[in-house]
């Protein structure tokens, strides 16, 4: 198996596991008693990007980027990874967060990278980029959304072990844009499971189409 999808399946691994993330309250930052009782808010490091305690939709939080640039809708039993985070002042930020799924049999992660330069005009390489994350050799199609243009991969890994999904969304409107990639597969205790289901579509969609630049 390809380095890169290797490297997949050990962020997967470190999701499904609970490693390099805070579970633990520090200085006592926040009542413990006051927040709810979702992965999201028992992880110091997650709750740090939620904007309230409220749900926005059911089983969702807002995420709020520190960069201030975006906002998108967060899982509620989801969590940021603290050794996968990067970000550089405004203009940068890279991040995963994800969970398992026992009713489904899965584990998931999203991958998500924020720029606000002028670099984001050049959709040929940012497609290559997001495309050689996975090895992904397929096309993509484009939908216009308002202000904004999703470029999505047209399938996934073609692989019964793991599935994969590709997103650029690009404001037309300023330079910001998120390379978005959805990667799962199946519980590792597991022996099968169907990684391509309704709720998969609808996670991907609900989570991809909630993406909001702050203009």
């Amino acid at each position: 198996m390809e380095k890169r999808i290797m490297l997949f399946f050990i962020l997967l691994f470190l999701f499904a596991g609970g490693c390099g993330m805070s579970k633990e309250s520090k200085n006592g930052k926040a009542n413990q008693e006051s927040l709810p009782e979702t992965e999201a808010f028992k992880d110091e490091f997650t709750r740090e990007f939620m904007k309230s305690t409220e749900e926005t939709e059911e089983g969702y939080y807002t995420f709020e980027s520190k960069t201030k640039g975006y906002t998108i809708l967060f899982p509620k039993d989801a969590i940021v990874s603290t050794g996968d985070y990067e970000a550089v002042k405004d203009q940068f930020e890279s991040l995963s967060f994800g969970e398992k799924r026992i009713d489904e049999k899965i584990s998931y992660f999203i991958k998500l990278s924020y720029e606000d330069n002028s670099s984001t005009r050049d959709i040929d390489t940012k497609l290559k980029l997001l495309s050689n994350g996975v090895e992904y050799k397929g096309d993509y199609k484009k939908v216009v959304q308002g202000d904004y243009m999703i470029y999505s991969s047209d399938d996934g890994s073609g692989n019964p072990e793991y599935y994969y999904y590709l997103a650029y969304i690009k404001s037309a409107a300023s330079d910001q844009a998120v390379r978005f990639t959805y990667f799962s597969n199946c519980i590792v205790e597991e022996k099968s499971c169907e990684l391509i289901t309704e709720k998969t579509e609808e996670r991907i969609n609900q989570i991809l189409n909630s993406i909001k630049f702050k203009e």
